[in-house]
């Protein structure tokens, strides 16, 4: 199940990351007309979401390197959500842009950081037994 959840979200990152992050900047920001993306956004999108889908799909063994990824990134997210998404907005966005988040942002990252976490400790667990 989670294979195919991220599977369907890394080939809409290949094929078409501008709805994807068109989307996410709809949700997220109180200003997203006003956000200017680096010209590298759209191609490294797309190159993100190929390492992912190889990673996902190449072997189980890949797969579980995914899974124990997402736990270091996790762990970071959910230790330090505002400085995770501080800097993703410096690094994507224009340095004439001023990305406003809203409110519920910094603790959804947070959630999402926690979720990773998860995943990563059941994989943990399930590579013991």
């Amino acid at each position: 199940m989670l294979r195919k959840v991220f599977t369907a979200i890394c080939t809409v990152e290949v094929v078409a990351p501008e709805a994807l992050i068109e989307g996410a900047e709809q949700i997220a920001l109180d200003n997203p007309d006003e956000c200017e993306l680096r010209p590298w956004v759209i191609p490294g999108a797309r190159v993100e979401g190929l390492i992912l889908l190889a990673l996902l799909w190449y072997s189980d063994g890949s797969y579980s390197l995914f899974k124990r990824f997402l736990g270091l990134l996790g762990l970071l997210v959910f230790a330090f959500p505002r400085a995770y998404v501080d800097y993703g907005d410096r690094l994507a966005y224009t340095t004439e842009s001023t990305p406003e988040w809203k409110p519920w942002v910094y603790r959804g990252t947070r959630l999402v950081g926690a979720v990773y976490l998860l995943i990563a400790i059941n994989e943990l667990r399930r590579a013991r037994e």
